[in-house]
């Protein structure tokens, strides 16, 4: 680090606080929660690497495509996260799903709430390899790794003997930085 960027990381610093600071008391949950969506959709694209799928799972040369099932969280935050990122050298792609819709071609799903009492994305894909994320609080059970909040900060859990019966492998990296594995 030069001499120059040690004397900026105070004034960067005091920038983030004066402007953190001049959120209005009902902006700050919304600029929170944006903060948070942001960081769950870049968690679907890093989670990827660490992820080991059958040679036959990710077809040709196509893209790595994230399905999003159920009501989206993200919005234009996943595709702006996407954008220009590739996974095992292939671009990556976001395909939302309507209600019934088609979850052949997708590596990972991402379920989010739906008001669908019969709602239960993940139990067409058993024995399929396909890697399942959800919310901890969206209702959505079922999926190899859940993304949950603890002390104000995004973390996971992963259901790691669930990955495994669908042909998936997950590195030992990523299960140790889980808050919780499951087996």
């Amino acid at each position: 680090m030069t001499r120059f960027q040690r004397r900026c990381r105070p004034i960067k610093l005091a920038i983030c606080v004066v402007l953190v600071g001049s959120f209005p008391a009902e902006a700050a949950p919304a600029a929170q929660s944006s903060l948070e969506q942001a960081v769950k959709a870049s968690f679907l694209v890093k989670f990827a690497p660490f992820v080991e799928w059958p040679p036959n799972a990710v077809g040709g040369g196509g893209a790595f495509v994230i399905c999003v099932s159920g009501t989206d969280p993200f919005g234009p935050v996943l595709d702006d996260v996407v954008r220009g990122q590739r996974i095992g050298g292939r671009p990556v792609a976001v395909r939302r799903l309507g209600a019934g819709g088609n979850m052949s071609n997708c590596q990972m799903l991402f379920a989010g709430r739906s008001t669908d009492p019969t709602y239960a994305p993940f139990t067409t894909l058993s024995g399929q390899p396909v890697l399942t994320v959800s919310e901890a609080n969206s209702g959505v059970r079922g999926a190899m790794i859940e993304l949950v909040m603890q002390s104000g900060r995004v973390r996971f859990a992963i259901d790691d003997s669930a990955a495994r019966a669908n042909g998936l492998v997950i590195s030992s990296k990523l299960l140790g930085l889980a808050v919780k594995v499951g087996r």
